[in-house]
């Protein structure tokens, strides 16, 4: 019984690890001259290189589309009317944040 649960638990940690292992984050930022730079970094800590940004309107008509560098950055001018940042890596890799005015 003592050895059962010990492997129970290292079963359930393998079998979880890779769903976590992959989150996606993003930050936007500001850069108060016209832009913003949207940064792409997975949970791991490997940058989001080469992942689509798109810069949305609230219908979600797409007002931008870039990608970011081998780095995960992308600088974009900034919208006037509200948007929303979408760092699209694929399914279950997506982020997205309201767009700084």
């Amino acid at each position: 019984m003592t050895r059962i649960v010990p492997a129970i638990v290292l079963a359930v940690l393998l079998w979880t690890a890779p769903a976590m292992a992959h989150t996606l984050f993003m930050t936007v930022t500001d850069n108060n001259d016209g832009t913003i730079t949207v940064t792409g970094m997975y949970s791991t800590g490997a940058p989001a290189a080469y992942t689509e940004v798109r810069l949305e309107d609230a219908l979600g008509k797409v007002l931008l589309k870039g990608k970011t560098d081998e780095f995960g950055e992308l600088a974009v001018d900034k919208q006037s009317a509200p948007y929303t940042v979408v760092l699209d890596a694929g399914p279950g890799h997506v982020a997205s944040a309201e767009g700084p005015q």
